[in-house]
């Protein structure tokens, strides 16, 4: 708690189990003990997935309430999907988290993710990684979710033993989920199959995601400009930098001009990296993105391929194309369309005209929702058209918070929340 200088209220995600409950009593142990001026609020979600879990919902109120904690209980409500249940659960429960620390005035999100947790997701991305995946440095002990507050993980380096044994010692208990031993879930497979990892390797591979992080951040802030929102250009000395950091920076700015949310397999940035150290003119495709390599530099921007035209109801904002989010205040239903011209900066007129007309098919523009609806030009006007990042801005680990700085500003946009200090 130290560590946290400036008074915070801290929303602890608390489900019953002995994680989320010694880190709750931990907490409160420790802002009696150094008199820092913090606060505490608690939160339980209740996914609504088996029988007995609003039951365990308001066992944890009666914790929170014996401690004196403000507590709330968010039940996930609607359909539950058949297939990748686990995935969507993750996602109602911090969409869920957020609202409610947005409501409680809270600064950041605790929750007790422990070292066996680490282990375990750490044996997944390994199973399903590139051998160089920087996947394996783990979860982030701080992580900033859709751009608006930061998820904390304090007990990133405790033993759930040894959690247990605190809770045992203290004389409180703790609800067993039954979830937790159902091998229908990856994560219980891991958890019963595999040995634990070793926690200084995952701090070395934090330490070099890092490293890779701040040195392509330099790189992009050094060498990189963009053109009309949408062509990435890297300067020829860009590709003299230390090959480690180069395909770093190559893999996020090809992630981000094609729109995903990761970026590219391992195959297919070795291709790339071939085609770069050859010192050759030539172009390759990957993750919806083309590269081309040219005298001038190396331009990456969005294949035309499948860049298709969507509707924007009155008053939603929309993803489009994995590459812009779109505003629509008005009353009137939009569209947000490929382009059919392009306002480009005079620097952008030495590029040759194939690549022009392929920024114009890749960059969005907003008019009638249809040939016959009546939309005037300043009505489209209203709509907001902002760049979109999804590898960082859904969960964007601390480690890489550099690195989607420089990405936010060569795109023009804003610096990512900085985490409490």
């Amino acid at each position: 708690m130290t560590s946290i200088r400036h008074p915070t209220r801290l929303l602890v995600a608390i489900s019953g189990g002995s994680d989320s409950t010694g880190l709750l009593l931990a907490l409160k142990r420790a802002i009696a003990d150094c008199g820092a001026p913090h606060s505490l609020v608690t939160a339980t979600v209740d996914h609504a997935l088996r029988a007995g879990s609003s039951d365990e919902a308001q066992a944890v109120a009666r914790l929170c309430a014996s401690l004196d904690i403000p507590h709330r209980i968010l039940t996930w409500h609607g359909e539950k999907p058949l297939t990748g249940i686990s995935a969507t659960a993750r996602e109602a429960r911090y969409r869920l988290l957020a609202d409610a620390a947005t409501a409680l005035g809270a600064t950041a999100i605790v929750t007790g993710h422990t070292a066996d947790d680490q282990d375990e997701t750490i044996a997944m991305r390994a199973a399903r990684a590139d051998e160089d995946s920087i996947g394996l440095s783990g979860m982030a002990s701080a992580t900033l979710y859709d751009r608006r507050i930061w998820l904390l993980r304090p007990f990133l380096k405790v033993r759930r033993e040894a959690i247990r044994d605190y809770l045992c010692n203290a004389g409180f208990g703790w609800i067993d989920d039954p979830s937790n031993v159902d091998r229908r879930y990856e994560r219980v497979r891991i958890r019963q199959d595999q040995s634990s990892a070793s926690l200084l390797s995952t701090d070395e591979a934090a330490v070099r995601r890092r490293h890779l992080s701040e040195g392509a951040a330099d790189l992009i802030a050094s060498s990189a400009t963009l053109h009309a929102g949408c062509l990435i250009a890297l300067s020829p000395e860009a590709l003299g930098a230390d090959p480690a950091i180069l395909r770093h920076a190559l893999a996020t700015l090809v992630a981000i001009a094609g729109g995903k949310p990761h970026r590219p397999a391992g195959a297919a940035m070795d291709k790339l990296m071939r085609l770069v150290g050859s010192g050759l003119p030539g172009r390759t495709t990957l993750a919806r993105a083309l590269v081309q390599c040219r005298r001038d530099g190396l331009y990456i921007m969005r294949e035309v391929r499948d860049v298709l035209p969507r509707p924007v109801p009155a008053h939603t904002t929309l993803l489009w194309d994995g590459r812009y989010r779109i505003t629509n205040p008005t009353d009137k239903a939009l569209q947000v369309a490929p382009r059919t011209d392009l306002h480009l900066s005079p620097e952008a007129h030495v590029l040759p005209p194939a690549m022009l007309s392929h920024m114009a098919k890749i960059s969005p523009q907003i008019r009638a929702e249809s040939a016959f609806a009546r939309v005037s030009q300043a009505t489209a006007a209203h709509a907001k058209v902002e760049p979109a990042f999804p590898l960082f801005d859904r969960f964007l680990a601390e480690t890489d918070l550099p690195l989607a700085d420089a990405v936010a500003g060569l795109f023009g946009g804003k610096a990512y929340l900085p985490p409490p200090t």
